[in-house]
């Protein structure tokens, strides 16, 4: 007879509803609400500069500069159109980057510093992506290894592949018919405890109703397939709980929820920021490369072209990927922000709902 599923219940720190976040938050922490994420960061960086001697200091003071170039980058994109915006953004996104980098020990200012990518000649809407490099820090390479997805060889990529990875735009990529069906399945992820509450578990949610939407079939793939079993019955509800249950105390539960975390970056679990905070989703088909690196691949393809490639970026905005593009350059940008402002404060940043 097989072993009756133990019904849990929500797991509560203080009270507080332990939430999933992709920031390695502590158990229980809350979103920061802020319609200014620029001001938000800068004073973030500010006090740990004042907080902070030696070595550390100059990696934070890099950063300071970074973020502030950054913001100049993203407001003189908003008064242009493109194609120079796609130029602007991009170096908007790559400083984002650049102060996330420095914070994380990467050498900035102490060797040659290549993007990483680069067009290739006689190639099209191409995007080559390098990896490692002897004799420079490559940029993008170190922003993919922290993000948990390093490159493990050089490759190439079209502009068109790129964005279908991008979230934020993927409902009107398959709406354009570039996709038979939606690969992001829209997903809710509790945090639970047992009766006795000495064990801390997750259960991953979704709403039957999907199945006529995505292809369902492909969550129990990869390692998602090792890691969770069937849950706790709910009704017109799929449900599948973590296969390890972890024990925990009050004094270690920080440890044991941010090692839950760490578990689930390997499990293509993206978020999309929305008026109600961050939804997320399970990729069915996810690229080689974390959803963020994408949406910076397809900037500098964007900005480049419109450096190098005029009559490219010409034949591109006059096509049919030109309501992608748009739509990509207006959402994008703002994600991206939220997003890189979050990582690298560790707090998860949000909209403010009257700011919607």
């Amino acid at each position: 007879m097989p072993r009756q599923i133990e019904k849990g219940e929500l797991a509560l720190y203080k009270y507080n509803k332990v939430r999933y976040s992709f920031v390695e938050l502590d158990a229980g922490e809350q979103q920061v609400l802020s319609s200014d994420p620029w001001s938000f960061l800068s004073s973030h960086l500010q006090v740990r500069l004042n907080n902070t001697r030696g070595n550390n200091k100059t990696k934070i003071e890099r950063a300071i500069y970074y973020s502030g170039l950054a913001e100049d980058f993203y407001r003189a994109a908003e008064v242009s159109p493109l194609p120079a915006k796609g130029a602007l953004l991009y170096y908007g996104m790559l400083d984002l980057v650049k102060c996330y980098l420095s914070l994380n020990d990467v050498p900035l200012e102490t060797t040659h510093e290549h993007h990483g990518l680069v067009l290739p000649i006689g190639k099209e809407q191409t995007v080559e992506v390098k990896t490692k490099m002897k004799d420079a820090v490559n940029i993008f390479y170190e922003f993919t290894r922290l993000l948990g997805k390093p490159i493990t060889a050089g490759h190439e990529i079209r502009f068109e592949q790129a964005i279908s990875h991008v979230p934020e735009v993927h409902s009107i990529y398959t709406s354009l018919g570039h996709l038979p069906k939606r690969k992001l399945l829209p997903i809710d992820i509790e945090f639970q405890v047992n009766h006795a509450r000495d064990k801390l578990f997750t259960e991953v949610i979704y709403q039957k109703e999907q199945e006529a939407k995505v292809e369902v079939a492909k969550f129990l793939k990869g390692e998602r397939k090792k890691y969770f079993k069937e849950g706790f019955p709910r009704d017109n509800k799929t449900v599948y709980r973590a296969t390890r249950r972890k024990s925990y105390t009050q004094d270690n539960i920080h440890r044991i929820y941010k090692n839950i975390l760490s578990e689930y970056r390997k499990l293509d679990i993206i978020p999309i920021l929305t008026k109600q905070g961050y939804r997320y989703y399970a990729d069915l088909r996810p690229g080689d490369l974390p959803q963020l690196s994408y949406s910076l691949l397809a900037m500098f393809y964007l900005g480049s072209a419109a450096r190098y490639r005029p009559l490219e970026v010409k034949s591109l905005l006059e096509g049919e990927l030109r309501p992608l593009v748009s739509e990509f350059v207006s959402l994008s940008p703002r994600q991206f922000l939220y997003q890189m402002v979050s990582l690298t404060t560790n707090k998860e940043c949000v909209i403010p709902f009257a700011a919607i």
